[in-house]
Protein backbone atom coordinates (compact mmCIF):
# COMPACT_ATOMS: atom_id res chain seq x y z
CA UNK A 1 0.00 0.00 0.00
CA UNK A 2 2.74 2.44 0.98
CA UNK A 3 4.66 1.58 -2.19
CA UNK A 4 1.58 2.20 -4.33
CA UNK A 5 1.00 5.59 -2.72
CA UNK A 6 4.66 6.47 -3.26
CA UNK A 7 4.46 5.55 -6.96
CA UNK A 8 1.24 7.55 -7.35
CA UNK A 9 2.81 10.61 -5.72
CA UNK A 10 5.90 10.25 -7.92
CA UNK A 11 3.80 10.02 -11.10
CA UNK A 12 1.82 13.12 -10.13
CA UNK A 13 5.05 14.96 -9.46
CA UNK A 14 6.41 14.02 -12.88
CA UNK A 15 3.16 15.04 -14.59
CA UNK A 16 3.26 18.38 -12.82
CA UNK A 17 6.88 18.91 -13.78
CA UNK A 18 6.13 18.30 -17.46
CA UNK A 19 2.88 20.29 -17.57
CA UNK A 20 4.51 23.52 -18.70
CA UNK A 21 7.64 24.47 -20.60
CA UNK A 22 10.80 25.73 -19.04
CA UNK A 23 12.32 28.90 -20.41
CA UNK A 24 14.53 26.63 -22.51
CA UNK A 25 11.47 26.08 -24.72
CA UNK A 26 10.98 29.84 -24.93
CA UNK A 27 14.62 30.43 -25.87
CA UNK A 28 14.47 27.77 -28.58
CA UNK A 29 11.28 29.26 -30.05
CA UNK A 30 12.69 32.78 -29.88
CA UNK A 31 15.82 31.77 -31.79
CA UNK A 32 13.81 29.90 -34.44
CA UNK A 33 11.10 32.49 -35.12
CA UNK A 34 10.66 33.90 -38.60
CA UNK A 35 12.02 37.42 -39.15
CA UNK A 36 10.60 39.72 -41.86
CA UNK A 37 12.86 41.10 -44.56
CA UNK A 38 10.85 44.31 -44.86
CA UNK A 39 8.17 45.93 -42.69
CA UNK A 40 5.87 48.90 -42.88
CA UNK A 41 3.88 49.83 -39.79
CA UNK A 42 2.47 52.69 -37.76
CA UNK A 43 2.79 53.49 -34.10
CA UNK A 44 1.21 55.98 -31.75
CA UNK A 45 3.31 57.26 -28.88
CA UNK A 46 1.84 59.21 -25.96
CA UNK A 47 4.06 60.97 -23.43
CA UNK A 48 2.66 62.63 -20.34
CA UNK A 49 4.14 64.53 -17.42
CA UNK A 50 3.05 66.96 -14.76
CA UNK A 51 2.64 69.78 -17.28
CA UNK A 52 1.56 68.31 -20.62
CA UNK A 53 0.46 65.35 -22.73
CA UNK A 54 1.73 64.86 -26.28
CA UNK A 55 0.55 62.20 -28.73
CA UNK A 56 2.38 61.55 -31.99
CA UNK A 57 1.59 59.22 -34.87
CA UNK A 58 4.43 57.79 -36.91
CA UNK A 59 4.83 55.73 -40.06
CA UNK A 60 7.89 53.48 -40.28
CA UNK A 61 9.63 51.69 -43.14
CA UNK A 62 12.13 49.06 -41.99
CA UNK A 63 14.49 46.51 -43.51
CA UNK A 64 16.31 43.62 -41.88
CA UNK A 65 19.53 45.21 -43.14
CA UNK A 66 19.02 47.82 -40.43
CA UNK A 67 17.64 50.66 -42.55
CA UNK A 68 14.77 52.56 -40.99
CA UNK A 69 12.74 55.59 -42.07
CA UNK A 70 10.43 57.21 -39.53
CA UNK A 71 7.84 59.79 -40.65
CA UNK A 72 5.93 61.90 -38.11
CA UNK A 73 2.46 62.10 -39.65
CA UNK A 74 0.41 63.74 -36.86
CA UNK A 75 0.85 65.49 -33.51
CA UNK A 76 -2.05 65.66 -31.04
CA UNK A 77 -4.43 64.59 -33.80
CA UNK A 78 -3.32 67.28 -36.27
CA UNK A 79 -1.72 66.00 -39.51
CA UNK A 80 1.81 67.22 -40.15
CA UNK A 81 2.26 68.20 -43.80
CA UNK A 82 4.83 67.64 -45.10
CA UNK A 83 5.68 64.88 -42.63
CA UNK A 84 9.14 65.28 -41.07
CA UNK A 85 11.22 62.24 -41.93
CA UNK A 86 14.20 60.72 -40.13
CA UNK A 87 16.32 57.99 -41.68
CA UNK A 88 18.63 55.98 -39.46
CA UNK A 89 20.67 52.78 -39.58
CA UNK A 90 20.58 50.46 -36.59
CA UNK A 91 20.95 46.71 -36.93
CA UNK A 92 18.96 45.64 -33.85
CA UNK A 93 15.44 47.07 -33.79
CA UNK A 94 14.98 48.07 -30.12
CA UNK A 95 11.48 46.54 -29.88
CA UNK A 96 12.33 43.19 -31.43
CA UNK A 97 11.52 40.28 -29.07
CA UNK A 98 15.17 39.24 -29.13
CA UNK A 99 16.13 42.53 -27.49
CA UNK A 100 14.13 41.41 -24.44
CA UNK A 101 15.51 37.87 -24.37
CA UNK A 102 15.70 36.43 -20.84
CA UNK A 103 19.23 35.14 -20.40
CA UNK A 104 19.79 31.99 -18.35
CA UNK A 105 23.04 33.55 -17.14
CA UNK A 106 21.37 36.69 -15.77
CA UNK A 107 17.98 35.48 -14.54
CA UNK A 108 16.43 32.80 -12.39
CA UNK A 109 12.90 31.91 -13.50
CA UNK A 110 10.18 30.57 -11.19
CA UNK A 111 6.97 29.13 -12.68
CA UNK A 112 3.92 31.15 -11.59
CA UNK A 113 1.01 29.26 -13.10
CA UNK A 114 -1.24 29.93 -16.08
CA UNK A 115 -2.44 33.37 -17.13
CA UNK A 116 -4.54 34.83 -19.97
CA UNK A 117 -2.75 37.54 -21.95
CA UNK A 118 -4.55 39.20 -24.87
CA UNK A 119 -6.97 36.28 -24.98
CA UNK A 120 -4.22 33.66 -25.19
CA UNK A 121 -3.16 31.12 -22.57
CA UNK A 122 0.32 31.73 -21.22
CA UNK A 123 2.77 30.14 -18.83
CA UNK A 124 3.82 32.79 -16.30
CA UNK A 125 7.32 33.00 -14.84
CA UNK A 126 8.62 35.34 -12.15
CA UNK A 127 12.13 36.55 -12.93
CA UNK A 128 14.93 37.43 -10.52
CA UNK A 129 18.12 38.97 -11.84
CA UNK A 130 21.31 37.78 -10.19
CA UNK A 131 22.89 41.25 -10.13
CA UNK A 132 21.19 44.67 -10.15
CA UNK A 133 20.99 46.72 -13.36
CA UNK A 134 19.27 49.84 -14.67
CA UNK A 135 16.93 47.56 -16.65
CA UNK A 136 15.69 44.39 -14.95
CA UNK A 137 12.98 42.06 -16.16
CA UNK A 138 10.46 41.03 -13.52
CA UNK A 139 8.19 38.52 -15.27
CA UNK A 140 7.50 36.85 -18.59
CA UNK A 141 4.33 35.27 -19.99
CA UNK A 142 5.03 32.59 -22.60
CA UNK A 143 2.38 31.58 -25.13
CA UNK A 144 1.29 27.98 -24.48
CA UNK A 145 1.12 27.09 -28.19
CA UNK A 146 4.17 28.82 -29.65
CA UNK A 147 6.37 29.24 -26.53
CA UNK A 148 7.00 32.82 -27.66
CA UNK A 149 6.63 35.79 -25.29
CA UNK A 150 3.22 37.42 -24.95
CA UNK A 151 4.18 39.89 -22.24
CA UNK A 152 7.31 40.88 -20.34
CA UNK A 153 7.39 43.27 -17.39
CA UNK A 154 10.43 45.19 -16.24
CA UNK A 155 11.78 47.74 -13.78
CA UNK A 156 13.87 50.72 -14.88
CA UNK A 157 16.13 53.04 -12.92
CA UNK A 158 18.12 56.12 -13.89
CA UNK A 159 19.89 59.01 -12.26
CA UNK A 160 16.66 60.88 -11.56
CA UNK A 161 13.82 58.47 -12.29
CA UNK A 162 12.65 54.99 -11.28
CA UNK A 163 9.69 53.04 -12.55
CA UNK A 164 8.23 49.99 -14.21
CA UNK A 165 6.75 48.95 -17.52
CA UNK A 166 5.73 46.16 -19.83
CA UNK A 167 5.86 45.13 -23.47
CA UNK A 168 3.31 42.93 -25.26
CA UNK A 169 4.01 40.78 -28.31
CA UNK A 170 1.82 38.76 -30.62
CA UNK A 171 1.41 37.13 -34.04
CA UNK A 172 1.17 39.25 -37.18
CA UNK A 173 0.96 37.37 -40.49
CA UNK A 174 3.27 34.65 -39.25
CA UNK A 175 5.71 36.99 -37.50
CA UNK A 176 6.01 37.65 -33.75
CA UNK A 177 6.20 41.39 -33.09
CA UNK A 178 5.43 44.03 -30.45
CA UNK A 179 1.91 45.38 -30.07
CA UNK A 180 2.11 47.66 -27.03
CA UNK A 181 4.75 49.14 -24.72
CA UNK A 182 4.19 51.21 -21.60
CA UNK A 183 6.42 52.60 -18.88
CA UNK A 184 5.83 54.83 -15.85
CA UNK A 185 8.70 56.64 -14.17
CA UNK A 186 8.68 58.66 -10.93
CA UNK A 187 11.22 61.32 -10.08
CA UNK A 188 12.28 62.28 -6.59
CA UNK A 189 10.04 64.79 -4.84
CA UNK A 190 11.21 68.36 -4.53
CA UNK A 191 10.22 70.15 -1.33
CA UNK A 192 6.54 69.82 -0.46
CA UNK A 193 5.51 69.07 -4.05
CA UNK A 194 4.48 65.51 -4.91
CA UNK A 195 7.00 63.51 -6.96
CA UNK A 196 6.55 64.16 -10.69
CA UNK A 197 5.36 61.15 -12.67
CA UNK A 198 6.12 60.61 -16.34
CA UNK A 199 4.39 58.05 -18.55
CA UNK A 200 5.00 56.83 -22.07
CA UNK A 201 3.07 54.32 -24.16
CA UNK A 202 3.56 53.05 -27.71
CA UNK A 203 0.93 51.15 -29.69
CA UNK A 204 2.00 49.42 -32.91
CA UNK A 205 -0.56 48.93 -35.69
CA UNK A 206 -0.90 48.27 -39.41
CA UNK A 207 1.95 45.84 -39.89
CA UNK A 208 2.62 45.06 -43.56
CA UNK A 209 5.35 42.89 -45.03
CA UNK A 210 6.13 43.89 -48.62
CA UNK A 211 8.50 41.81 -50.71
CA UNK A 212 10.64 44.89 -51.27
CA UNK A 213 10.92 48.54 -50.23
CA UNK A 214 12.56 50.73 -52.89
CA UNK A 215 15.97 51.95 -51.69
CA UNK A 216 15.03 55.59 -52.36
CA UNK A 217 12.58 55.31 -49.44
CA UNK A 218 15.68 55.14 -47.24
CA UNK A 219 17.42 57.89 -49.18
CA UNK A 220 19.56 55.43 -51.11
CA UNK A 221 20.17 54.91 -54.81
CA UNK A 222 20.73 51.71 -56.74
CA UNK A 223 19.16 48.28 -56.60
CA UNK A 224 17.50 46.97 -53.43
CA UNK A 225 19.75 45.01 -51.12
CA UNK A 226 19.81 41.22 -51.39
CA UNK A 227 17.39 39.80 -48.81
CA UNK A 228 19.08 36.39 -48.69
CA UNK A 229 19.65 35.06 -45.22
CA UNK A 230 17.02 37.31 -43.71
CA UNK A 231 15.13 34.45 -42.06
CA UNK A 232 12.11 34.36 -44.39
Amino acid sequence: MAKALFLLALSLLLIGASAGPSLDSYRTALAARKIPTFMEFSYTVTRSGPDRIVTEQHRVYWSSAGEERNDTIAVNGTPVVPAPSQTIHRAPWPYDPQQFAVSADDYDATPAGIAIVSGRRAYAFALARGSPADFMQKSIYVDVKTHLPLRQTFAVAGEDCEGAGSIDFGPFSGYWLPSFVSVTCTQAASGASPPPIFKESIRFTGYQFPSVIPPDVFGQSGAPQDAAGSGQ
